[in-house]
Formats: C-alpha cells, sequence, structure tokens
C-alpha cells in the first residue's frame, strides 16, 4: 500500500502529464490543417519532401494517441503501457525541441496548434519537466489503482481515440470546430476580430542562413523559405489582398452593407485547384449572382495569375499572401460567406455539395442554411458525448456483474488473438 506522500506524488504526476497530452493532442485535432502546415513548415527547413498524404496520416494518427496515451495516465488506465508510450514520445520530442531551442529553425514548435503559442525555450522546459514526472510515473504509478477497473480499461481507450479522430475528421473536410486563429465567425474577413485599425505585417523569409524582412507587396521568390510575420497582432490582424496592379484593394471590393451578402472563394493553393473544379466553380459563381450574391475570388501569391490563366473564370480574381489565407480559413480552396463584411459561415470547397450549384429556384439560397462547425456548439456536443461514454464506462466498472462479463469477454478475445 503506497504511503500518502506517494500517492499525492502519483496523482499529481498523472494529472500534469495527461493534461499536457490531452490538451496537445486536442489542439493538433482540434485543428489539423494547421498540424499538417507546421509539419510542412519542419520539412520544408531540412529541405526534405514528404507526400500531404503521408503528413496528413501521420498528424492525424499522433494527435489521436497524444490525446488516448494523456487520458490513459490522467485516468490511471494501462498503467505501465501507457506511461512507456508516452516516454518513447518524449525520447523523440525532447531531442527535437532542444534542436529547435538551439537552431531555431521555426518561431512556433506547434506543440499545442493556435490555442497556445510557446516560444522554443519555453517548449523546451516543458518538455524536460514533462519528461521528469514520466520518469517518477515509471517508477511509482503501478503502485496506485486506476479510475477504471481492468476489464473496462479498453473501452476507454475507445472513447480516447474515437474523439479526436472525430475532430480531424470535421476539422480537415469542413473547418476547426474551434477557431483560435484571427478571423473566427462574426469577425471582419479582411481585418479579423476587434480590429479598429489595421497594422501592416512584415514577413519573416530566410534564404542560406539569413533572413530578412518583406512587405506583403515585395514578397521574394520561391528560392527564399517562409518563417514567420512580424507586427501587427492578431487583434489587429489585417489582409492586403491586391488587384492584377498590386494595388490593396481590399476595402473597396468589401461590402460593408448590412443586407449585402457576398460569397469568398478562398484558394490557398492554385497550384492543386486548377481545372478540377473550374466548371463547379462557374456554376457555383452563377448560383450566388443569381440571388444577388458577389461571388469573389482570392488565391495565394503569385500563383493567383497562373490560375486565372488557366481556369479562365467569369468572376474576379484576386491575390494575397498565402500565409495570411490560411490564417483566414483551412484547406487548399474553401468558401466564406458574409454579410456586411462579417463571416457568418467557413467550409472547404470539398465539404460544399456540388448539387446545390444546380438549384433552379432562386428564391432559394443554401447559403443562408449553412450551420458553421465552428459556433462552438459542435465542440461543446462531441465533448459532452466524450464525457457521457466516459462516465458509463465508469458505471458500468462499478457493476460485478458487467466486470465478470467483460473480463471473460477479454479473455476470449486475447486468446483467440495468441492463436491467430
Amino acid at each position: 500500500m503506497p504511503r500518502k506522500g506517494e500517492i499525492a506524488l502519483i496523482v499529481l504526476c498523472r494529472l500534469v502529464v495527461g493534461a499536457v497530452f490531452m490538451v496537445s493532442g486536442w489542439a493538433k485535432a482540434v485543428d489539423p490543417w494547421g498540424f499538417i502546415f507546421k509539419v510542412e513548415e519542419y520539412i520544408a527547413v531540412w529541405g526534405a519532401h514528404v507526400p500531404r498524404e503521408v503528413v496528413l496520416a501521420g498528424c492525424v494518427a499522433l494527435s489521436a494517441i497524444e490525446f488516448s496515451t494523456g487520458l490513459q495516465i490522467a485516468t490511471g488506465c494501462f498503467k505501465r503501457a501507457a506511461v512507456w508510450i508516452a516516454a518513447a514520445m518524449m525520447a523523440f520530442m525532447l531531442p527535437l525541441t532542444v534542436y529547435i531551442a538551439i537552431a531555431n529553425p521555426v518561431s512556433d514548435c506547434g506543440c499545442f496548434g493556435d490555442f497556445m503559442h510557446l516560444s522554443n525555450t519555453a517548449t523546451l522546459a516543458k518538455n524536460i519537466v514533462i519528461t521528469a514526472l514520466i520518469v517518477l510515473l515509471i517508477k511509482y504509478n503501478r503502485r496506485l489503482r486506476g479510475f477504471y477497473p481492468a476489464p473496462v480499461q479498453w473501452l476507454v481507450i475507445v472513447g480516447a481515440l474515437g474523439y479526436p479522430l472525430v475532430l480531424s475528421f470535421i476539422g480537415y473536410q469542413v473547418q476547426p470546430v474551434v477557431d483560435f486563429r484571427p478571423f473566427p465567425l462574426g469577425s471582419d474577413i479582411f481585418h479579423g476580430a476587434g480590429a479598429d485599425e489595421a497594422t501592416e505585417e512584415l514577413y519573416v523569409y530566410e534564404k542560406g542562413g539569413q533572413r530578412s524582412e518583406f512587405a506583403l507587396d515585395a514578397l521574394p521568390d520561391s528560392t527564399w523559405t517562409f518563417v514567420e510575420t512580424t507586427g501587427g497582432s492578431a487583434g489587429n490582424a489585417a489582409i492586403a489582398v491586391r488587384d492584377s496592379e498590386g494595388d490593396d484593394v481590399a476595402d473597396d471590393i468589401l461590402d460593408t452593407d448590412s443586407d449585402a451578402a457576398q460569397a469568398w472563394l478562398i484558394i490557398t493553393a492554385p497550384d492543386v485547384q486548377f481545372l478540377s473544379s473550374a466548371r463547379f466553380l462557374e456554376r457555383l459563381n452563377s448560383y450566388f449572382t443569381s440571388r444577388g450574391v458577389e461571388f469573389i475570388a482570392i488565391a495565394a501569391g503569385s500563383g493567383a495569375e497562373e490560375w486565372r490563366q488557366l481556369t479562365r473564370p467569369e468572376f474576379d480574381v484576386y491575390s494575397a499572401e498565402d500565409t495570411a489565407l490560411k490564417e483566414l480559413v483551412r484547406g487548399d480552396a474553401a468558401l466564406i460567406y458574409t454579410r456586411g463584411g462579417v463571416i457568418k459561415w467557413k467550409s472547404t470547397l470539398a465539404a460544399i455539395d456540388r448539387r446545390v450549384a444546380d438549384d433552379c429556384d432562386t428564391s432559394h439560397n443554401f447559403a443562408e442554411e449553412v450551420r458553421p462547425v465552428d459556433d462552438g456548439k459542435t465542440a461543446l456536443a462531441l465533448t459532452g458525448i466524450l464525457v457521457v461514454y466516459l462516465l458509463v464506462v465508469g458505471l458500468l466498472g462499478q457493476s460485478p456483474k458487467m466486470l465478470r462479463a467483460m473480463g471473460n469477454l477479454n479473455r476470449r478475445l486475447l486468446s483467440r488473438f495468441t492463436k491467430n
């Protein structure tokens, strides 16, 4: 029987380590696109090339494993396996954060996504503390029982893996269910949340070990690697939208009349959005214009002109810095619906049902019926389902009859698995 001091130490270590892993995994799962961009930023710095599909699979898997491991540690499930999984992850992350703190290849490690930004030094300090606590758990964790009895612990893993996977699916296919970026619902499409007066950001690029700052209208060529933005703030975030002459026309094309509706096609990756969606976009343009909604496209950087030349759209196409557009919306191509310049909903283009563009009833506008996934209700509902599920599993664990049944099931499954 552990002493009171050991019990307090074990509980403290479980809660701290579990909370850090859960928050980190949750933040990555909520915004898989943001995690993908961060990983691709590392890959670009190291001069490697990894297919987007591989990066996506790795990011989704890591966020799910991280959240699941944290929940298992916090609740005392699989006391030995969960702690060793966490130790294996830190065996990789700790040396990586040492390198990041020294070399500073990126400004933010991305451990907590846009939910929380830590300096590279702070990230290293955090990982040192977490690693030390994991070492203590390796030594003491098995001395204290967990919250769930052993026969039902695998049910905890089911919920702990399913929750982040659902978050990742929605975040990748539609939009993050929680938006921590400067342009949430209800904010101005070009000036973000709470911006009374926008301040221009400078963009830091690196080439051959040399870093330089550039204004939006004077960005370097593709041989330079983007590092970070400086100046401005989340509250004063602003996006400069350029016409073919390079002039900022954001205020000119934005209709701030309270009844004015506009549909904004945002293309963050023009190189992968050429002809495949061109016909659908023309139909979508016709759909909106027939209902009095202006349809406007904004494409990333220098790729805007090439995209315009290849698709030859009948609607206006402007350009903006790709990093700024990725802050505005997630996905290679997405649609934003505004009224009076205020964001009502966002969605990746892939999530828009292509059949809506064929609706001949001009009195009907599907855009007015879309319920955004990032209004907080979806996140609250999914989290509530997880909490209720875990409580039900806990109640099942209190029933002796259920424990015997689950124990017999576990033994049969284990026996079948070992025979195969």
